[in-house]
């Protein structure tokens, strides 16, 4: 298949993201917040979100067709299913994996939605030591994941590594706590991290982010893990400057530009490292 240029990506994924919500309920949205207060319905746009996340999603899209060498694809912590669904439309085999006890019930009828679009979507607890499915994959894309987890990844990873087939890759996206608003936010006195108030407020085990990486990290980590990098990137998505905003702000205007590991998301397309050496 030819890979689709962003419009029709954009396209299809903005097709998604209506049918994804059009099962969303203030009970679903009160049950994340229950973990994680920042999320209340009053006080989070997830439909903004998902919408923005095309421009993660079609980076994390061209490395699964430029390196993946199959269609067979593994989404951990699919979420809203969102990512799953779009790409299964541009004619991938997709799984999606998600800890569905957290969920309560109150995303069941989207995820038999999801179902019934082919997708399996499978209880699997990425984080728990020695979890194991009964397929490989092409690929395994972890978006927007592992910031959640306040442990080591040592078990995570080993767990993502024995989902992969025969050179297959793993997509790792985070957040970046580099970001450049929330370095002049510190110099202001407001924390990068997950504000006290919020964990405060949230029961246990609070789900929000725990650990925001550097793009150092994120290559230490990997290697870590025996992980080859094959591609990084580091990229904006909710925030997409106007020039107003560019001549307002020059010094953030120049960061971007010229400083990657400045911008609001990191990500790393990788590959097992004896795989990595025998390709």
């Amino acid at each position: 298949m030819s890979v689709l240029p962003f419009p029709e990506f954009d396209r299809v994924h903005q097709e998604t993201v209506r049918e994804v919500y059009a099962h969303w309920s203030p009970k679903m949205q009160e049950r994340l917040a229950e973990n994680c207060r920042r999320w209340a319905p009053d006080a989070y746009d997830f439909r903004s979100y998902l919408e923005a996340s095309s421009v993660r999603f079609y980076r994390a899209y061209l490395q699964l067709a430029a390196l993946a060498p199959g269609r067979r694809i593994c989404d951990v912590g699919g979420f809203w299913g969102v990512f799953a669904v779009t790409l299964k439309a541009l004619g991938f085999d997709v799984t999606m994996t998600e800890s569905l006890g957290y969920y309560g019930g109150a995303f069941d009828p989207l995820f038999r939605a999801i179902e019934a679009r082919s997708i399996a979507v499978v209880d699997y607890d990425p984080f728990a030591t020695d979890q194991r499915l009964p397929a490989q994959f092409d690929a395994v894309t972890v978006m927007a994941v592992i910031e959640h987890y306040p442990h080591s990844l040592r078990p995570f990873l080993g767990n993502v590594k024995g989902l992969l087939g025969p050179s297959g890759i793993v997509h790792i996206e985070v957040p970046n706590i580099a970001y450049w608003p929330k370095r002049v936010a510190f110099l202001m006195g407001r924390t990068p991290l997950t504000d006290a108030r919020i964990i405060y407020e949230s029961a246990v085990p609070f789900v929000g982010h725990h650990h925001e990486y550097t793009l150092d990290e994120l290559r230490a980590v990997a290697a870590l893990a025996g992980l080859d990098v094959l591609h990084e990137d580091c990229y904006n998505y909710s925030l997409q400057p106007s020039w107003e905003r560019r001549l307002r702000r020059p010094i953030e205007a120049l960061a971007f530009a010229f400083v990657p590991s400045t911008r609001e998301c990191l990500s790393l397309t990788c590959r097992a490292a004896q795989e990595a050496a025998r390709g």
